[in-house]
């Protein structure tokens, strides 16, 4: 079974977008009940004299400053002696500071926290992917939880996408494919590119009872269509080889090509296959050749793999039989069975390699191991040790 594809999980949203304020407002030094204070940035602010000193509301928040005690939403921090107390919101995170120095500064967990106990839930959704992650914090999988459900329950596709993907690959909470289809299905049905593909996946890959390739294809269109390199490259798979649709090699090209230009792995190496056999798109071994290239080196075995046959044909590229010879084996490597057998054809028939039957078998065995059953042939044909 092809294994998940995994995406970037709970990646965090810009944090500056979800805080900072739209309108910023600010205020030259001034004095009032001998404190000297300035603010700068929020959206709405007001100044008020208290016993012993000065309040202002910004935002709703108090930041009282009374003698050398200042008070943030009733919190104190010893401000020392100062001549000036600069208050600083522009950033979306509250700053106050005593001459320069600060002495009480917001952290994007505090402001997370804040948004989130008001409701919003892209800040819901941002917390959580700290707590899981343990970024800035520790990790707390159990509340990560509770505040996605809450978001993905005020309407928050990310969420429902995140959930889905933490039932579906089990990194931090034990696999429960339901619920991971449950919640994938109410992101694809909102709509989201990404729980689309999930839902294709869960049909295509079989998770949950017999492959329903059909069904899997037209949620890979719908997620395609938005743009999903994965959900382009998988619907592609689907017209290359009739799956679930009517075979359309033009097709496949045209989404293996769109996948490739978001450097999608597995869209690069199929693009380049077929730009190799001519399926769908004329053919051109040179522009295949390059195009295997730019994902071979980063683990593509596909490419590796065509990589490799170009170098040993001499179609593409100049034939080097030594330079195929590496690629068969990053190829084998990464788990490509064919090439695991060209490696060891190349060892027992000294081609590009010295003569070697103790590799030759080896690269026999791991070919058969890998599910490349004409090895066996090769196996048996090798004279005993």
């Amino acid at each position: 079974m092809r294994a998940p594809f995994r995406p970037l999980l709970l990646a965090l949203p810009c944090l500056m977008a979800l805080a900072a304020p739209l309108v910023a407002q600010s205020s030259a030094a001034m004095t009032m009940n001998g404190i000297t204070f300035s603010v700068t940035g929020g959206t709405s602010q007001s100044i008020n004299g208290i016993d012993g000193g000065a309040e202002v509301i910004l935002d709703g928040r108090s930041i009282q400053m009374v003698g050398t005690t200042v008070r943030v939403d009733g919190t104190p921090f010893d401000a020392g002696t100062y001549d000036q107390i600069s208050i600083d919101a522009t950033s979306g995170r509250l700053i106050v500071s005593a001459d320069g120095r600060v002495i009480m500064e917001e952290t994007e967990i505090d402001v997370l926290e804040r948004a989130a106990a008001q409701g919003d839930s892209v800040a819901m959704n941002t917390l959580a992917a700290f707590l899981i992650n343990a970024t800035q914090v520790a990790r707390d999988v159990p509340r990560a939880l509770a505040l996605l459900e809450q978001a993905a329950d005020l309407g928050e596709v990310d969420a429902m996408r995140n959930l889905a993907l933490l039932f579906q690959l089990g990194d931090f909470v034990p696999v429960d494919l339901p619920r991971s289809f449950d919640w994938a299905m109410k992101g694809a049905e909102a709509g989201d590119a990404q729980s689309q593909r999930i839902v294709g996946t869960f049909f295509g890959d079989g998770l949950q009872g017999d492959p329903d390739p059909a069904t899997a294809a037209t949620w890979f269109a719908l997620a395609a269509a938005q743009g999903d390199a994965e959900a382009q490259n998988r619907l592609g798979e689907s017209y290359r080889d009739g799956r679930g649709v009517a075979q359309d090699l033009t097709q496949a090209a045209g989404l293996f090509q769109q996948a490739a230009r978001a450097k999608h792995q597995a869209g690069t190496c199929n693009f380049a296959q077929a730009l190799w056999d001519g399926a769908g798109l004329p053919q051109d071994r040179t522009a295949a050749y390059q195009t295997a290239l730019q994902k071979a080196q980063i683990g593509g075995r596909a490419c590796q793999y065509l990589l490799a046959i170009a170098n040993f044909t001499g179609d593409g590229t100049t034939q080097n039989s030594r330079i195929a010879a590496q690629w068969f084996w990053d190829a084998a490597n990464e788990g490509h069975a064919e090439a695991a057998r060209r490696l060891g054809e190349m060892y027992r028939d000294a081609n590009g390699l010295p003569g070697d039957t103790f590799q030759a078998r080896h690269w026999f065995e791991t070919a058969l191991r890998l599910g490349d059953g004409s090895a066996q042939a090769d196996l048996d044909g090798l004279p005993a040790d």
